[in-house]
């Protein structure tokens, strides 16, 4: 926990170092090997098969999932039973989960195009809901209020609110980092449990906004963390 109550959440793509670490994490093995302004994107492509690779990862964990470990899913998973699945990472010692990638990444046609074939952000609830009366501790990724308060409702103890990806633009850059700081704000009002804000590559010229917008910050795998004010 770092100053004021405010805490980070480190993405990482592997478990082999945590051991010597403290902090919280979101081990999310699809981002390995790739660049972290296009992992997010890529890491959501079925050909990636996101949960196929954590599965992989988890099984050549011996020690399974440190404490403080959170472990992100691909929520939309069209080829995995959410039953089963939430099986598969209760054996390998899994106890709190993620819908990270999130297609909340997407917004405009691809967003629109997502929900209408089902892999939106009402698969997501479903899954975390699902998870979430399995006994999971769940994080909820969103890009807006009105799907924040549904995670909640659906058992999310914490919230993260997605900016979207970073353009390159700075003016549009700023106004997502504003959007998404308002969101916090109002979801922060309304009480429920921690609201962090997700600082993706590319939006390294805002932290300090987005830090004093939200109790805390989730980073990308190549991110300094240090919880600094």
């Amino acid at each position: 926990m770092g100053k004021k109550g405010r805490f980070d959440i480190q993405i990482v793509s592997a478990l082999r170092p945590l051991a010597e670490m403290s902090d919280e994490w979101l081990f999310c093995p699809a981002f390995g090997g790739h660049p972290m302004d296009r992992a997010e994107y890529l890491a959501l492509l079925p050909v990636q098969d996101s949960n196929g690779r954590l599965f992989a990862a988890l099984a050549e964990s011996p020690d399974g999932v440190p404490e403080g470990v959170c472990v992100g899913v691909l929520a939309v998973d069209p080829f995995r039973p959410v039953g089963p699945f939430l099986e598969t990472l209760r054996r390998f010692g899994v106890q709190a989960v993620a819908n990270f990638p999130t297609t909340a990444l997407f917004d405009g046609e691809t967003g629109e195009t997502l929900r209408g074939v089902g892999l939106g952000a009402e698969r997501e609830v479903s899954f975390l809901e699902q998870a979430a009366c399995a006994g999971f501790a769940v994080t909820g990724f969103a890009a807006d209020a009105d799907i924040g308060r549904r995670l909640r409702a659906a058992g999310a103890g914490r919230l993260v609110v997605h900016p979207g990806a970073a353009t390159g633009d700075p003016l549009r850059d700023a106004e997502a980092v504003a959007n998404a700081a308002a969101v916090a704000a109002e979801l922060r009002g309304e009480g429920g449990g921690p609201v962090l804000l997700y600082r993706p590559a590319g939006f390294e010229d805002h932290h300090d906004v987005m830090r004093r917008a939200a109790d805390g910050l989730v980073l990308p795998p190549d991110a300094s963390h240090s919880n600094r004010p």
